[in-house]
């Protein structure tokens, strides 16, 4: 893969790593009390700034995907995906304190090594 398509593809996904920490900030700011309806709580969902940006963000990574897809083969570009999987793990540890054992953090470096060899082939 040449590295502007490369370039372009890990735009892609770190914007879709960066829109999961949006929506998981915005799940936490959500109505705990499960005495709500779901009416009321889908209301609150909507009317949250980090939804609708979080929304926002995976609309136009969607046309930008497609549009990814008109010169790019999806076996070559797919892979390249699991980036997002990274961002937000290490968002999540970093911003929400989520725990990463070591065996996540070798299967993530496992992913890299694995990303490096295919963006080379």
């Amino acid at each position: 893969m040449k590295n502007s398509h490369l370039f372009l593809v890990m735009i892609f996904s770190v914007g879709m790593g960066l829109g999961q920490l949006l929506l998981k900030y915005a799940a936490q700011r959500q109505l705990t009390n499960t005495e709500a309806g779901w009416l009321l709580r889908l209301s609150a969902l909507f009317s949250d700034w980090t939804f609708l940006l979080g929304v926002a963000i995976y609309g136009v990574l969607l046309v930008y995907w497609i549009w990814l897809l008109t010169f790019l083969p999806l076996s070559r570009a797919y892979p390249f995906t699991l980036v997002s999987l990274v961002v937000a793990a290490i968002g999540g540890a970093i911003f929400f304190q989520e725990a990463l054992s070591s065996s996540f953090v070798i299967g993530l470096a496992i992913i890299g090594v694995g990303l490096f060899v295919l963006s080379r082939g």
